[in-house]
């Protein structure tokens, strides 16, 4: 049986690693969410590292924002399974932001669904699996 867990191991904290994904990254948007991802040196430590990033411009109160955050949280939570698996069959290790880019905020079920077509896209466009 599968742990979902999001460990602080899998959290993108790299100052340096971040400025090289905002700068060189690729971008792929599932409204309301976009990633930015870019392929790590296989000598990283996590399969995936992670930063998760709510607007202040979009989101003025932080209740707003960190209720945002903590959906997109769990969505990739229960949902990174078949994405982590996916880069660990083809030897890569990614660094991942996830953006949400709307103005109004989301429910959880719909956060989940965008973040299942979010992870399969960020793999299609990194050419690791086919567009279904």
């Amino acid at each position: 049986m599968r742990k979902n867990t999001f460990p602080l191991k899998e959290h993108l904290k790299s100052k340096s690693v971040i400025d090289n994904l905002y700068a060189n990254g690729t971008s792929v948007t599932a409204f309301p969410l976009r990633a930015v991802f870019i392929e790590q040196p296989s000598t990283q430590e996590p399969t995936a590292a992670i930063l998760i990033n709510v607007a202040k411009r979009r989101f003025r109160h932080a209740v707003d924002r960190n209720l945002l955050k903590r959906r997109i949280r769990e969505a990739y939570r229960t949902g990174k399974h078949h994405f982590v698996e996916t880069l660990e069959n083809n030897d890569k290790k990614m660094a991942v932001a996830i953006m949400y880019i709307d103005t109004r905020p989301s429910s959880t079920e719909y956060i989940k669904r965008k973040m299942e077509k979010l992870l399969n896209a960020i793999l299609s466009k990194a050419g690791m699996i086919c567009e279904e």
